[in-house]
C-alpha cells in the first residue's frame, strides 16, 4: 500500500513513497501573507478538464518555496526549464504552471492564443517534488532531451514518462534563443487570479516575447460569480540577461531572492511577493555562461 501524509501548510505539501526529483538541496526564503482576490470561487467548473481543488485544500502559503533555477534555450532538442524547491517538505505541483508568454495571466478567462511555439502547461495530476530537490521540464520529449544531456528529464512538454498538460499554444513548443520570459506560476482553476510564483527573463525578449504589466487589469474569470478582481500594480522593474545564453550553455540562478526582490504583501506574487520586482542581474548568472547541468542546483545555493 502506498502511504501518503499530509502537512497543511504552503502548496499542498505531500509526502509519499515515490518524490520526484532526486537532487541536491537549497535553503528556503518564503514570506509575507496569503493575498486574496475578493472573489467567490467555489464550484466552478476546471477550465483544463481536471478536478478542482478539494474544499479543504491547504491555504495558499506564505510565499513561494518553489523558484526556477536553470534555463537553457538552445540546441532546440535540449531546451528546458528547471525548478527548486527550497523548502523542507515535499510539494504538490498540479495546480502549478510554467509558461514562455507574458499574457499568461490571462488563463483563468479563457486559454489565450499565443504566438506559434509558445505555451502555456500544467505539471500533471499527481505530481510532486521532494524537499529542497530540483525538477526539470523539457520542451521536447523525454527521448529528444536524453539524446543531448544523457539523463531523462523530470518532466517533458512534448511528451514522456511524466508529459505537461499544455492548456494553451503549441504541443510541441520552443523557446526563441535571444531570450523568452519564463513563469512559473499558480492557478487553482477556479480563482479570478493567478498567482505568481517565479519569473525570469531568459535572455533579451523582442517585444512579442517579453513581460507584460498585468497590474490593474481586471477580469472574472470561470466562476459561478460575476465579480471581476484585479491585479495589483507590478512594479515590473525585473530585468532580462545580455546577452542571451548561446547553444550548449544555460542561465542559472545563483542567488535566492532574499532583499533582491519586494516581500511587501502588495504584489501579486504567492503570499504577495512581487516576482516582477526581482533584480535577476544579481540573483542570475551573466555571460560567460556555462554548459547546462539539468538535475543539478547551482552550487552558489547550497548551504
Amino acid at each position: 500500500m502506498r502511504v501518503c501524509w499530509v502537512v497543511l501548510w504552503g502548496l499542498g505539501l505531500v509526502g509519499c513513497s515515490n518524490i520526484f526529483g532526486v537532487h541536491d538541496p537549497v535553503a528556503g526564503d518564503g514570506d509575507g501573507p496569503p493575498p486574496k482576490d475578493g472573489a467567490a470561487d467555489d464550484a466552478a467548473p476546471p477550465i483544463d478538464g481536471r478536478p478542482d481543488a478539494a474544499p479543504d485544500a491547504p491555504a495558499t502559503p506564505r510565499g513561494s518555496p518553489l523558484l526556477l533555477s536553470e534555463v537553457a534555450l538552445a540546441p532546440s532538442f535540449g531546451e528546458f526549464i528547471e525548478i527548486v524547491n527550497t523548502s523542507e517538505e515535499t510539494i504538490d505541483l498540479s495546480q502549478m504552471y510554467v509558461s514562455d508568454h507574458g499574457q499568461y495571466f490571462r488563463l483563468p478567462v479563457a486559454p489565450p492564443i499565443l504566438d506559434a511555439n509558445d505555451f502555456i502547461a500544467r505539471f500533471p495530476d499527481g505530481a510532486t517534488i521532494g524537499p529542497r530537490q530540483v525538477a526539470t521540464i523539457a520542451l521536447g520529449t523525454d527521448a529528444q532531451f536524453m539524446s543531448v544531456y544523457g539523463v531523462p528529464p523530470t518532466f517533458s512538454v512534448a511528451g514522456g514518462a511524466q508529459t505537461m498538460v499544455v492548456v494553451a499554444g503549441d504541443a510541441s513548443p520552443s523557446l526563441t534563443n535571444d531570450g523568452e520570459v519564463i513563469v512559473l506560476f499558480r492557478w487553482d482553476s477556479t480563482s479570478d487570479l493567478v498567482e505568481d510564483a517565479d519569473i525570469v527573463l531568459a535572455g533579451n525578449p523582442s517585444a512579442a516575447n517579453t513581460l507584460m504589466n498585468k497590474g490593474g487589469t481586471s477580469q472574472d474569470g470561470i466562476d459561478p460569480d460575476t465579480i471581476a478582481s484585479t491585479y495589483r500594480p507590478d512594479a515590473n522593474t525585473i530585468k532580462g540577461q545580455n546577452p542571451a545564453p548561446p547553444s550548449n550553455t544555460s542561465t542559472k540562478r545563483i542567488l535566492l531572492e532574499g532583499v533582491h526582490e519586494i516581500h511587501a504583501g502588495t504584489g501579486n506574487g504567492i503570499g504577495g511577493e512581487d516576482e516582477t520586482s526581482e533584480n535577476t542581474m544579481l540573483t542570475w548568472d551573466k555571460a560567460p555562461f556555462s554548459a547546462p547541468t539539468p538535475g543539478v542546483v547551482p552550487a552558489a545555493l547550497l548551504p
